[in-house]
C-alpha cells in the first residue's frame, strides 16, 4: 500500500526511526523499506523535518504473538476472547464477556507476553457517574493507571481513572484540526484532558481555543498537557459549559464532544455560534437513527430563527451491537 515516509541515510536510520516512534508517527503496520542507500520509514502522518515523499510499502503480519494463543482459557471460550482493546500509553484497556471473568488474569497475563511494552492491563467495568470516568480493575502488572499517550506527536498525561480519554478519536482530532482557518476562535465544550484543543492548537493557527470541563480533574491533567507540548492558545477552564458559553466570545468553531448527552447543549451551543461559524456535534444512537437526530437539530435550529445544514456525518465507531458513535459537522448559514 501507498504511504508517506521519510527518507534518511542508512547511517541515520535507526535513530530517526526511534524518534519517529517516540512521537507516534512511525506506521507500525507497514514494513521500512530500503535501497542502496537509504532507508525509507513509512509514517502516518507528515512530520516537520525531514525528506518526506510517498511510495509502496508491504503490509507487516502482526509481528508480536497472538494473545489469544497465549491465553489459558477453555478452548470453547476461546471464540469469546476480545479482537480489540484500547492501548493508551504503556497500559491496555480491555473488556470482557461474563464468560470470561474467572479468567481475567491469564488473559491480562497474555497480554503483558505478546505485548512486551505494556506495564499494565485493566479489565473495563463500563463508565460511571455524571464524570464518566472508567471503572478499572488491574488484571496484570502494576496497579497504576497514570501514563502518557502519544498521538500524531502529541504527548497527553492521562489517568482513565479520573478522567474520560478515547484513542480511538484520533483522526477525527487530526480531521478537525485541519478545518481550522487561521484566527478562528475555538471553544471545546467538553475538553477532557485536552486533545482537541491541544491538537488544534499545535497543528492550526487559531486566535484561542477556550477547552471547558466539569471534571476537576481531567482540567488538571489538561493544564499539565498545555505545558508538555508547549502550546500558548488553549485556555483551560473548569465548570459547566452551560455557563461558560455565555461568558465567552461567540466562536468560530464549536466542539461538542459528549456523544451521550451533548444534545441538551444543542440551543446554548448554537447561540454562542458565529454566522457562518461550525459545530463538530458527536452523539451515540442506534445505527440507523442518525438522520432523524440530525434532522431534530435543523427543526430545533429553524424554531430559533436560524439555518444550519449538515455539511457531512460519518459513523466514527461502533459502541454496541446496534449503536455507533457517529459525528457531524453543521454549518450556521443564517437567519430565517
Amino acid at each position: 500500500m501507498r504511504s508517506l515516509c521519510v527518507r534518511v541515510r542508512k547511517g541515520e536510520g535507526e535513530s530517526v526511526r526511534k524518534k519517529l516512534l517516540e512521537d507516534g508517527l512511525l506506521n507500525q503496520s507497514l514494513y521500512v523499506e530500503k535501497d542502496q542507500d537509504h532507508l525509507y520509514l513509512p509514517v502516518t502522518v507528515r512530520p516537520d523535518v525531514g525528506d518526506v515523499e510517498e511510495r509502496e510499502f508491504r503490509e507487516r503480519e502482526r509481528d508480536e504473538r497472538d494473545y489469544k494463543a497465549l491465553s489459558q482459557v477453555p478452548e470453547e471460550l476461546r471464540a469469546l476472547l476480545p479482537t480489540s482493546f484500547d492501548t493508551l500509553g504503556d497500559i491496555a484497556i480491555i473488556r470482557l464477556p461474563d464468560e470470561l471473568l474467572p479468567h481475567s488474569k491469564t488473559i491480562g497475563d497474555a497480554l503483558m507476553l505478546a505485548f512486551p511494552r505494556l506495564r499494565s492491563v485493566f479489565m473495563d467495568h463500563g463508565v460511571a457517574g455524571e464524570l464518566r470516568v472508567r471503572d478499572l480493575e488491574v488484571i496484570a502488572g502494576e496497579d497504576r493507571s497514570e501514563t502518557v499517550h502519544v498521538e500524531y506527536g502529541l504527548r497527553f498525561k492521562i489517568d482513565p481513572r479520573k478522567a474520560y480519554f478515547n484513542p480511538r478519536l484520533a483522526n477525527e482530532r487530526r480531521r478537525v484540526a485541519s478545518l481550522v482557518r487561521e484566527g478562528e476562535l475555538v471553544v471545546d465544550m467538553f475538553s477532557g484532558v485536552g486533545p482537541f484543543a491541544i491538537m488544534i492548537a499545535k497543528t492550526a493557527r487559531p486566535s484561542l481555543v477556550y477547552a471547558i470541563d466539569l471534571n476537576p480533574e481531567a482540567v488538571e491533567l489538561m493544564k499539565d498537557n498545555v505545558q508538555l507540548n508547549k502550546v500558548d492558545r488553549v485556555v483551560p477552564l473548569e465548570g459547566d459549559a452551560r455557563q461558560w458559553v455565555f461568558d465567552l466570545p461567540c466562536a468560530d468553531r464549536v466542539i461538542m464532544n459528549l456523544p451521550h448527552t451533548a444534545k441538551e447543549f444543542f440551543a446554548d451551543a448554537l447561540t454562542r455560534l458565529k454566522m457562518g461559524g461550525v459545530m463538530h456535534f458527536y452523539h451515540i444512537c442506534e445505527k440507523d437513527e442518525f438522520p432523524a437526530v440530525l434532522e431534530e437539530l435543523v427543526t430545533q435550529a429553524r424554531g430559533m430563527g436560524v439555518e444550519v445544514q449538515v455539511l457531512r456525518s460519518e459513523e466514527l465507531k461502533t459502541y454496541s451491537p446496534s449503536a455507533s458513535v457517529f459525528s457531524a459537522d453543521l454549518l450556521l448559514i443564517g437567519w430565517l
